[in-house]
């Protein structure tokens, strides 16, 4: 697979080659820098296609209400002049939110964007969590089936290096030519099956499946167990008998959505299910 081929048939075939059944969106971003709760974005670009084969594409400048440093547009040549008229997230929030609903994602070290566009929508007060989605990330799966960059992956798996990176435009193409190279290599392999759900899967922590988006909660052992903080491993029933303050902490704090609703609900007496017998009574 060259670099020839359109988009939009990179699109298509990664569509029938992993039997979509919900829309699928590649995306990216590009921000002021690496810290979640202080850096913001300054580019979001999507595409996407349907089970019914219709794509469709948004590439959007944001003003991050801050500066970008000197040595951010060394890496993306997105300039403070070039976001000056462009609008906030707060502004471009709701617009992104109805795009990005309904999708199953696909991103290249797909975790930043996520937690950076979870971040960006909590601070303007835009209810959006990628929870209920599946996520494919194309770096996970290289190191999966060949135990490194885009271009690197470009360059494996396209057969070149694309001209252009660091450019959420440019990186959403990529992304999506390097996830159909993996698959027309190693496709429908026990390393990599050709279903959303089936790749999306890959991301966990072997023998542990996250129940949040973010991975802060994961069912092991039969339980679902804290996989952050000083509870670290504890299971959701032990914390809530023994340290129920802490969850309550939680909700407190500027965390995301999805594991405020399952701390909430935890709290209440609900705690999660397993996973994998909720996935086959859907079977």
């Amino acid at each position: 697979m060259g670099s020839g081929e359109s988009l939009t048939d990179v699109l298509k075939e990664l569509a029938a080659t992993l039997k979509i059944e919900r829309p699928l969106g590649v995306v990216d971003v590009e921000t002021t820098g690496t810290w979640i709760n202080y850096d913001r974005i300054v580019q979001v670009a999507l595409v996407s296609i349907t089970p019914d084969l219709d794509v469709t594409s948004l590439d959007q400048l944001i003003n991050p209400e801050m500066l970008i440093p000197d040595e951010v547009i060394e890496i993306h040549r997105i300039t403070n002049e070039a976001v000056a008229q462009a609008p906030t997230f707060g502004e471009f929030a709701p617009a992104l939110r109805e795009a990005l609903s309904g999708h199953d994602f696909v991103g290249y070290n797909f975790r930043f964007d996520r937690d950076m566009l979870e971040a960006e929508f909590t601070r303007v007060q835009v209810p959006f969590s990628f929870s209920g989605s599946a996520l494919i990330d194309p770096l996970h799966l290289w190191q999966r089936v060949e135990p490194r960059t885009l271009q690197d992956a470009a360059e494996r798996f396209v057969g070149e290096k694309p001209a252009e990176a660091h450019r959420a435009d440019a990186d959403i193409e990529t992304t999506a030519r390097v996830l159909l190279g993996q698959l027309r290599t190693h496709g429908g392999t026990e390393q990599l099956p050709s279903s959303v759900p089936a790749l999306a899967a890959l991301r966990s922590d072997r023998g542990a499946t996250s129940l949040d988006a973010g991975g802060r909660i994961k069912w092991r052992d039969g339980a679902a167990r804290l996989n952050f903080g000083k509870h670290r491993g504890t299971t959701l029933q032990e914390i809530q008998d023994k340290h129920s303050g802490y969850l309550e902490w939680i909700l407190a704090k500027d965390f995301p959505d999805d594991l405020k609703t399952i701390v909430r609900e935890a709290l209440n007496g609900n705690y999660p299910a397993d996973p994998s017998a909720v996935h086959d009574d859907k079977m």
